[in-house]
């Protein structure tokens, strides 16, 4: 078998194992997980020539400038986005990211979280965390704000962000409120609002069947008022809570991981139209208002109608102009969750995956990747989830063209640089972090998962002894040689 064919399988099922890899999600025994859980990037063998990609097209970081004010986070701390690169008291800070992928609906959490970060910290030059919150683990009823029961473990991770300050150090949050994946709608939500529950192709009520092997969790339409409802709620409600401070000094907050509808059906018939969403009526009436906003001649009018028939959607399937709506609707729903972040955290940046593929001919995930990535509003920050050379540099290409096209004056980075279960490879991990460095801004690179768990979760970056197969290229002695190839002065935490 091929290399590509078999890291196609193997990225269909790197979310869902980000959301079981989470210390959170400890219901089933390791011999259950490794029979669902195969890491897509377990056997990843990367061609030698994927730096060759980085000389194809100009570098991201050559576009406009036109970022907002400077943002006045406390005395002596003022922050700034310049040339696609994050900038603290006028000094440009390489941001080098540990996903904490933990179980912070529970108490007991917080005390190890803050021992690792003080490793992370000192010993390894990490100088952001960003906690990953899944909201079925603190709203379990979903009334959109935090249970009872998990008001100590809120609390406490309160304490994490305080301990991130106090340290000198950045901190972030990303929210997976999403069923595709990673995410944590609430069971009990589609209990409530059985309405809300997305609608395939063949009429049937949507389930995540590309992330995962079994039934598959229900997706709830993006395009449903009582979806948006519930989960803009908890994200307000969640970082009302944390207070006002806490919320200023928030570096960026991320939505929900790779925003997409399903790219694919992997189980029973594999029938791709069970993957193709949404014909929910709450996406119908979302289509008349799109569908109205163009002139009555434009052949979004013309040559495009809601289908109502099974046959009537199967046709629509890679249809240019139908992919056109999809998109918009997904960039919607992207910026309106940024817009509910931003009525709390007023200043935050905000970070979006872009999960393009060259090998969605039907283009599913996204729908019209220009129109996707043209209509997304209010964000700061794109993180490709494709590395090159086996998905090619298509992802990366995507955005830098609409990056400028758009004057969007976005962080161009990468989602999940690397984790703990692939990249071990020197070769590899280098070229991975070259690329990143070539085609993005050089904002920063984005590590899953931050912890010292290898042995018995081999998504954790570091083993018992804090080292790592995956990061020994740039930890320790060899750090200084990539902050000299970066081109950033070392990052010094001073203690706030």
């Amino acid at each position: 078998m091929s290399f590509c064919v078999i890291l196609r399988v193997l990225r269909a099922t790197q979310k869902i194992r980000r959301r079981r890899q989470d210390d959170a999600r400890g219901q089933t025994s390791r011999q259950s997980q490794m029979k669902s859980q195969v890491s897509r990037y377990s056997f990843i063998v990367l061609l030698p020539w994927l730096f060759c990609f980085a000389g194809s097209t100009p570098a991201a970081d050559q576009v406009p400038t036109s970022w907002p004010a400077v943002r006045h986070v406390a005395q002596g701390e003022d922050w700034e986005m310049h040339e696609g690169r994050f900038h603290r008291n006028g000094e440009w800070v390489f941001i080098k990211t540990g996903k904490l992928l933990r179980a912070f609906g529970e108490a007991k959490t917080a005390d190890k979280v803050i021992a690792d970060i003080d490793v992370l910290v000192d010993r390894l030059n990490f100088n952001n965390f960003s906690l990953n919150i899944y909201p079925d683990a603190f709203d379990a009823d979903a009334d959109g704000r935090i249970d009872p029961a998990r008001r100590e473990a809120y609390a406490n991770l309160g304490r994490i962000l305080d301990h991130c300050w106090k340290r000198g150090v950045f901190y972030s949050l990303s929210f997976e409120s999403y069923n595709i994946g990673g995410g944590g709608t609430p069971s009990s939500f589609f209990a409530q609002h059985p309405e809300a529950i997305a609608i395939n192709a063949l009429g049937e009520k949507a389930r995540d069947h590309e992330y995962t092997v079994s039934d598959g969790k229900l997706t709830p339409s993006v395009f449903h008022p009582a979806y948006h409802t519930w989960s803009r709620t908890f994200i307000r409600n969640f970082l009302s809570g944390l207070g006002a401070d806490r919320c200023s000094r928030l570096l960026f907050v991320e939505t929900t991981v790779e925003p997409q509808y399903p790219g694919a059906c992997r189980v029973g018939d594999k029938d791709p139209r069970r993957a193709f969403l949404d014909f929910n009526e709450a996406a119908h009436t979302a289509f008349n208002e799109w569908q109205n906003s163009f002139p009555e001649s434009d052949p979004h009018r013309t040559q495009l109608a809601w289908p109502t028939t099974v046959e009537e959607r199967s046709r629509l399937l890679g249809n240019r102009l139908f992919n056109d709506f999809r998109a918009w609707g997904l960039a919607k729903w992207v910026s309106d969750d940024a817009e509910a972040i931003r009525l709390v955290a007023r200043d935050v940046y905000i970070a979006v995956d872009y999960n393009g593929r060259f090998d969605d001919k039907h283009s599913m995930r996204v729908g019209s990747r220009d129109v996707f990535l043209t209509e997304l509003k209010g964000i700061d920050i794109i993180q490709i989830a494709p590395h090159p050379p086996v998905w090619t540099t298509m992802s990366w290409d995507d955005v830098i063209a609409v990056n400028r096209k758009a004057g969007k004056h976005w962080v161009i980075s990468e989602h999940m640089s690397g984790t703990g279960s692939w990249g071990q490879d020197d070769r590899d991990m280098t070229e991975i972090l070259e690329n990143t460095l070539a085609r993005g801004t050089r904002f920063g690179w984005d590590l899953v998962n931050a912890g010292n768990r290898h042995a018995t979760d081999d998504y954790h970056l570091y083993d018992e002894h804090w080292h790592s197969q995956t990061l020994d290229i740039i930890d320790g002695d060899n750090w200084p040689k990539w902050v000299k190839k970066i081109g950033v002065k070392p990052f010094v935490p001073q203690p706030r």
